[in-house]
């Protein structure tokens, strides 16, 4: 393999590529990322058998080939060279030269016949829907994802997509959040899979021009999406989610109508006091015609009154103020709607306006 390359293009594409690398130190091949020089360009590609990234960048391809590099260690050296053309040359499978200027550098290659085939993605169905809907999907769900390992299902969103709309849903045993855009075209009259969150989290860094089309292609347990020519292919979860149907209250005995960004203002200093304390714990007292919102701790005590138009019953209700900052900081909208059906009962966070987004929350249970 010959080739020369824009060392910043490449210095890109490394550090695009190497979010697939595996983080476990079990298998050094999967540490590894592949060089493939071939038709004017030179395609790298990371995986860790759940998740792959391959971006291309036009090259001067002078000899075809394939190599493998140590990934971490090609990344932190590319990143060093500030020479604008740089040239790969490997003769031999063993040793990458790295020519910089007047300088050049080597670099051991694994045996590139041991990495895993990636596969093609059959387009046994497939949605398009524009970049800016599917990061608005993504954005204001994730973040519910579950991080443990023993609940896999939860470490992922289900998508679901019937007629010309997509729902994505993600919770974690003490939150749900719930977002619904339209569809561009929908191959199938209903679908739905659980797509891993991390991988969710690579998709929303690709996009850049929100206007543009995104093809999803999804086969038996795979998904497949391309942009601006780095192609993204995800392992689909298996397994039944949680019908979070049933998990939804309908029937409230308070709704609380307020200023969103008045409320995450309150509730951002509360947290901050309470964070203190390490409970993390907001006290929300609903009263005719506004809240209070309470937190302690051992050097600081907050109590604020927010001006709300309430209808239902009063109510008293504790919250983990980490998961209302993290729904705080992912909706625009104007005024929201607090749903309290009790103090021990799940409360419902929606819309007043528009009714493409809800956010679940358990109650923290105070002793006494």
């Amino acid at each position: 393999m010959k080739l020369t390359v824009d060392s910043l293009s490449l210095s890109e594409a490394v550090n695009k590529v190497i979010k697939a690398i595996s983080a476990k130190k079990n298998n050094p091949i999967l540490e590894c990322i592949k060089l493939s020089a071939h038709d004017s360009f030179l395609t790298l590609t990371a995986t860790d058998m759940e998740l792959t990234i391959e971006k291309k960048v036009v090259a001067d391809v002078v000899i075809d080939g394939d190599i493998l590099v140590p990934g971490k260690f090609f990344s932190d050296f590319i990143r060093t060279l500030n020479e604008e053309t740089l040239t790969l040359e490997c003769s031999n499978g063993t040793n990458l030269e790295v020519k910089y200027g007047e300088s050049y550098g080597y670099i051991k290659c694994l045996n590139v016949d041991d990495y895993p085939a990636v596969g093609e993605v059959n387009a046994n169905y497939q949605i398009t829907i524009k970049n800016k809907e599917m990061k608005t999907l993504i954005g204001k769900t994730v973040f519910c994802a579950s991080v443990e390992d023993n609940r896999q299902v939860l470490k992922g969103c289900l998508f679901e997509a019937e007629g010309n709309k997509a729902t994505m849903v993600a919770l974690d045993g003490y939150r749900l959040a719930l977002c619904k855009q339209d569809l561009v075209s929908n191959s199938e009259e209903k679908f739905s899979c659980i797509i891993p969150a991390r991988s969710l989290n690579e998709i929303s860094k690709m996009i850049v021009n929100e206007d543009d089309d995104l093809i999803l292609t999804f086969d038996g347990d795979k998904l497949r999406v391309e942009i601006d020519n780095t192609v993204l292919i995800s392992r689909l979860i298996k397994g039944d989610f949680i019908n979070y149907k049933n998990i939804i209250n309908r029937d409230f005995n308070s709704v609380v109508t307020l200023s969103r960004s008045q409320f995450s203002e309150y509730i951002d200093r509360a947290s901050l006091v309470s964070r203190i304390s390490k409970n993390n714990l907001v006290k929300i007292e609903v009263k005719e015609g506004f809240i209070n919102v309470e937190s302690n701790s051992e050097i600081s005590n907050l109590n604020e009154s927010l001006p709300a138009k309430v209808e239902g019953k009063e109510n008293i209700i504790c919250f983990n103020g980490k998961y209302l900052q993290e729904f705080l900081a992912v909706i625009d909208d104007e005024f929201i709607k607090m749903n309290i059906k009790a103090s021990s009962a799940p409360c419902v966070f929606t819309q007043v306006d528009k009714d493409d987004y809800l956010f679940l929350v358990l109650p923290m249970r105070v002793a006494g």
